[in-house]
This record gives C-alpha cells, structure tokens and sequence, in this order.
C-alpha cells in the first residue's frame, strides 16, 4: 500500500491524523524552519503542520484561513495561496 498524494487543486491535506496548510515558498511564515517544523512540498506549495502553526503563532485562526483561502491572487491579495 503506497502513501500517494493525488491533487488538483489547493486544499488543506489530512495525512495519518495530521493536518497540513498551504503555503507558498515566498509566503512561509518568519517561524518556518527546515529542521524543526513538520512539513512536505506538494506542486509548488509547502504544507506546514498544523500543531507547528499553532504552537509557533497564537493568533493562529483556522476557521479564518479556510475562509480566506482562494487559488487565484486576484480575490483577496493578502491571504491568497
């Protein structure tokens, strides 16, 4: 049984119990770290775990991000993905 990730478009994704966001490589939080923060690159996005987001960023709103989270730059600049 192989792990494959089959996508088309830009969604939060649930591997083994874990939640990962969307980011892209110039938009990753000041937080990011290749060595200590649970993460993966998927067609030109970085999803970051969301227990990492959450222990490094407080204010973190889930409900908010998946609400704003669009594929086009176009609708809404600031949290485009």
């Amino acid at each position: 049984m192989s792990n494959k990730i089959k996508t088309n478009s830009l969604k939060i994704i649930k591997i083994n119990k874990q939640t990962y966001i969307p980011y892209q490589l110039h938009q990753l939080p000041k937080y990011f770290d290749k060595n200590k923060i649970d993460y993966f690159n998927l067609k030109g996005y970085c999803y970051i775990n969301l227990i990492d987001i959450k222990e490094n960023n407080t204010n973190f709103n889930l409900k908010n991000f998946k609400d704003n989270l669009v594929f086009h730059k176009s609708y809404n600049y600031k949290l485009s993905r």
